[in-house]
C-alpha cells in the first residue's frame, strides 16, 4: 500500500481528511500528520511518504514552500495541493512545482479519489520502470485485479503473460483470497456472558477488550509464500489490503478441492501464531489469463461468505445461497433487551442477542441490510437509555456505530460489538444504581438523626424515600454494612450517653428523649451497648 502524509493547519480539516477519506479501499495508508510545513519537512525523512496531501496556505511555513522542500529531500514523492476557490494564483505556483494535482476546499471526495488514483497509476509506472522479477510479476497483477477498463487491464495482461514464468496459458488456474480477522470472541462465548455479567456488577469484563479492529502484526504474505511454494506447482501471492491475500495458482486437479485448502489454511493458522481466524474463498478452474480480474472476483465473493460463519473456514463456489434482503423485525429483540438490561440479568441480556444474531445469520441476511438492523438496534438502546450517557460512559456509548459496523468482518463481529455495548449499558446503569443506593442510604441517615428521638419503624422509613421497606434494609445494609435498627440503636445511645451526663435528668426521662416509651427495654438495651446500666454509668462520667 502506498502511504500519504497529510498536512493541514485546520485540526478539523486534518481529522476529516483522516476519518473519512476510504484510505484503506484506495489502498493508501495514513502514514502520519502536520500541523504546518515546517512540522511535516521534519517528517519527511521518517516517514518517507509516497503521496503528500497539503494545504496551500499555512502559518509558519507555507504548502508551496513546504512542496519545494520536500522534493529536494525527495524527487519521487508525489503532491497534492488542496486550496480555496479565490486561490488560483497559489494553485499556479503549485503546478509549477511538479504538483501531481489540486483539490480544490471543501474537498470532494470522489474527485480526490480519482486524484489518489491517477496518481497511484504514476507510481506503478515509475516503480515497474525500475523493477524487474518476481516484483514486477506480482506488480503487475495487482494491476490487473484492480483496472476497472477492460482495455487497459488487456495491456496490463499482455506485460504479465510475458513475463509469468512457471504459468502456462493452455493450463486451467485458480484463485484464492484469504483474510486474517482477529476472532470475535476470543475466549468464547460463555467468557462474553462472564464479562458481561461483571459490567453488570460495576467490573470492567476483558472479554470486551478483545475485538479492536486492529491490524494483526505479522507478515502473513511472507508466511504463506513459504507455506504454498512447496505445495503449488506455479503461485503468486499478493498482499491487496490489511490482512487480506490473494493467491493465484496453477497445479493438480486435486488442488481445487476444499479439503486440501484446509490442510493449507490449518498450516498457515499455525505458522502466523494462531491469533487470527484465517478464511480462504476459492475460485473455480479458469482458462486464459484474459480471465484473471474474474477469478478474483470469483474467490473474493466466496471469502464474503464469511459475513455467516463464526470462525475461519475455506469456502469453495457454490457453497453459498443466495441473501436475503430485507429488513429485520427488531421488535422483539428490542423488548428482551429493555427488559434484560433493566433488570440488570446478564444472562438474559446475552441470550436475547445470541438468539437476534444467530436468526440475521440463518435468515441470511445481506450485509448491508444486517449493518442496518444493527444500527437501528444499538440506536434504539440508546434513546431508550438516554439517562445513561452521561459521565464516564459517553465515550463508549455514543459511539460512531456506521462507522465501526462497516469495518467489522463478520455477523459474529457485529454480535461482539453489540454485546460490548449492552455490557458498557449495564455497567452504567449499575454505577448509577450504586450512586443512586448511596443517595437512599444518606436520606435514611438524615431521616434517622432527626427523628431518633420518635418511634419510628423501618416500615416508616420506607414510606419516605417511596421504595419497599425489604429494598431499604437491603440498599442501607450494602451502603453502611450495619442493618437500619442497629444504627438506628448506636445513634440513640450516642444521645442517651450525653444526656446522662446532665444530672438534672432522669433515666425515665431520657429513655423518652431518644425515642424508648419502656425504661426496662432502654436500660437493656443501654447496658448491652455501653457494658454498663444508665445509672453505673452516669457515676463512672460524672
Amino acid at each position: 500500500m502506498y502511504s500519504v502524509l497529510l498536512v493541514d493547519d485546520e485540526a478539523i480539516e486534518l481529522e476529516t481528511m483522516v476519518q473519512y477519506v476510504p484510505w484503506e479501499q484506495a489502498g493508501i495508508r495514513v502514514a502520519g500528520t502536520a500541523r504546518n510545513g515546517k512540522e511535516a519537512v521534519g517528517k519527511l525523512t521518517e516517514l518517507k511518504p509516497d503521496i503528500i496531501i497539503t494545504d496551500v496556505r499555512m502559518p509558519i511555513m507555507d504548502g508551496l514552500e513546504f512542496g519545494r522542500r520536500a522534493k529536494q529531500i525527495d524527487k519521487s514523492v508525489k503532491l497534492i495541493y488542496l486550496s480555496g476557490h479565490n486561490e488560483f494564483q497559489y494553485i499556479k505556483s503549485a503546478l509549477n512545482i511538479e504538483a501531481a494535482g489540486y483539490v480544490l476546499k471543501p474537498i470532494d471526495m470522489e474527485e480526490l479519489l480519482a486524484l489518489l488514483e491517477k496518481v497511484k497509476r504514476k507510481c506503478d509506472e515509475e516503480q515497474l520502470a525500475g523493477q524487474g522479477g518476481g516484483w514486477l510479476l506480482e506488480k503487475l497483477l495487482l494491476r490487473i485485479v484492480r483496472e476497472p477498463l477492460a482495455e487497459r487491464r488487456l495491456e496490463w495482461i499482455r506485460q504479465w503473460e510475458s513475463r509469468a514464468d512457471g504459468f502456462t496459458a493452455h493450463q486451467p488456474f485458480g484463485a484464492a483470497y484469504i483474510t486474517f480477522e482477529q476472532p470475535a470472541f476470543p475466549h468464547g462465548m460463555k467468557a462474553a456472558v462472564e464479562a458481561l455479567r461483571e459490567a453488570g456488577d460495576g467490573v470492567a469484563g476483558t472479554e470486551f477488550e478483545g475485538y479492536t479492529g486492529a491490524e494483526l502484526a505479522y507478515d502473513a504474505a511472507e508466511t504463506a509464500r513459504a507455506v504454498l511454494k512447496p505445495r503449488l506447482d506455479a503461485s503468486i501471492v499478493l498482499e491487496t489490503g490489511v490482512n487480506t491475500l490473494f493467491v493465484m495458482f496453477q497445479g493438480k486437479p486435486q488442488q481445487w478441492e476444499t479439503a486440501y485448502w484446509e490442510l493449507l489454511r490449518e498450516e498457515l493458522s499455525q505458522a502466523t501464531g494462531g491469533h487470527a481466524e484465517l478464511t480462504i474463498g476459492l475460485s473455480g478452474p479458469y482458462k486464459g489469463f484474459q480471465l484473471l480480474k474474474e477469478a478474483y472476483e470469483a474467490s473474493r465473493r466466496c471469502n464474503d461468505e464469511k459475513l455467516y460463519r463464526q470462525a475461519g473456514t475455506v469456502i469453495s463456489p457454490g457453497t453459498a445461497a443466495s441473501a436475503t434482503q430485507s429488513d429485520m423485525n427488531a421488535e422483539l429483540a428490542f423488548a428482551s433487551l429493555i427488559a434484560a438490561i433493566q433488570s440488570a440479568n446478564a444472562e438474559r441480556t446475552g441470550q436475547a442477542l445470541d438468539d437476534w444474531f444467530t436468526g440475521m445469520r440463518q435468515e441470511r441476511t445481506e450485509r448491508n441490510y444486517a449493518v442496518r438492523a444493527s444500527i437501528q438496534l444499538l440506536t434504539a438502546l440508546e434513546q431508550h437509555f438516554t439517562a445513561l450517557m452521561a459521565g464516564s460512559a459517553r465515550d463508549h456509548l455514543l459511539a460512531d456505530h456506521w462507522k465501526e459496523l462497516s469495518s467489522l468482518p463478520t455477523i459474529a463481529h457485529f454480535h461482539a460489538y453489540t454485546l460490548r455495548f449492552c455490557g458498557e449499558l449495564l455497567k452504567a446503569a449499575s454505577e448509577r444504581d450504586l450512586d443512586r443506593n448511596q443517595s437512599v442510604a444518606d436520606q435514611i441517615t438524615k431521616l434517622i438523626a432527626d427523628r431518633y428521638h420518635l418511634p419510628i419503624t423501618v416500615e416508616d422509613i420506607a414510606k419516605e424515600v417511596y421504595l419497599s421497606p425489604n429494598y431499604v434494609r437491603s440498599i442501607f445494609k450494602e451502603k453502611t454494612g450495619e442493618t437500619i435498627l442497629d444504627y438506628l440503636t448506636r445513634i440513640r445511645m450516642g444521645h442517651a450517653s450525653k444526656l446522662l451526663k446532665d444530672r438534672s435528668l432522669k433515666v425515665r426521662e431520657i429513655a423518652h428523649k431518644v425515642g424508648y416509651e419502656n425504661v426496662s427495654y432502654f436500660c437493656s438495651v443501654f447496658q448491652r451497648h455501653k457494658g454498663s446500666t444508665p445509672n453505673e454509668y452516669r457515676k463512672m462520667h460524672l
